[in-house]
């Protein structure tokens, strides 16, 4: 496995749901009392650890008060959102043929996502795509994407052997998708599959931005298949 290659997930490799936001509402008023939805901020790009304190600070608490049940607000959400019912989730067009061919090619792949864990995974699971991915830098794990991305590729070299040499690929769909594979010295693919424009991808520092992942031949010859 001589290529690394990262996704980020949601409006990358899928659209999700609306159980996600909600699962942020339910763990809002459980944990803290407050009656709030992320959609008070503009959370595309932020870890869920991210979003927890800009929400919550918007609301009036401080970060103390917030790191105290930050833990406690992270197991709401999970259980919160495995108990919806409206997690209805899609692949977005190219994914799957994409990843098939990654995976017999013998790539390592992963996610460095700003979903929690479990979230992320379970979401993986119920498009039948989670057994793509053997590394992965997630939400729960750290509040900074950067960091996410060197905790995956510690993953990829101590439990797959594998040697760190210009040889790592992040897609993206969002600026700090981008920031964070630059600041961690790896290559960014932006996707134009979210919110963000190719210009606002490349003046976040991709390397390359493509629309969608129909062109397969086109990103097998982009990450030197």
């Amino acid at each position: 496995m001589s290529k690394l290659v990262l996704f980020d997930i949601d409006n990358t490799l899928i659209k999700s749901s609306r159980g996600h936001k909600a699962a942020f509402s339910i763990a809002f008023k459980k944990i803290y009392g407050i009656d709030a939805s992320i959609n008070i901020i503009q959370y595309s790009g932020m870890t869920d650890q991210q979003i927890i304190f800009e929400v919550l600070k918007l609301k009036g608490l401080d970060e103390e008060k917030i790191q105290s049940k930050l833990n406690l607000c992270i197991k709401e959400m999970i259980n919160a959102w495995k108990s919806l019912n409206d997690n209805e989730i899609f692949i977005l067009p190219g994914v799957h043929k994409l990843l098939e061919i990654l995976f017999k090619e013998h790539f390592l792949l992963g996610l460095v996502t700003g979903n929690l864990e479990a979230i992320a995974r379970d979401k993986m699971k119920r498009l039948g795509i989670n057994h793509f991915f053997k590394v992965g830098g997630f939400g729960s794990e750290h509040i900074n994407r950067t960091e996410l991305v060197k905790i995956a590729i510690n993953k990829a070299q101590s439990n797959f052997n594998f040697i760190l040499s210009n040889n790592v690929y992040l897609f993206g769909d969002a600026p700090q998708d981008m920031r964070a594979a630059r600041e961690a010295e790896i290559i960014a693919i932006g996707v134009t599959t979210g919110i963000y424009t190719k210009k606002q991808l490349e003046d976040a520092g991709a390397d390359m931005v493509i629309d969608d992942f129909t062109n397969t031949e086109k990103i097998l010859n982009d990450i030197s298949i």
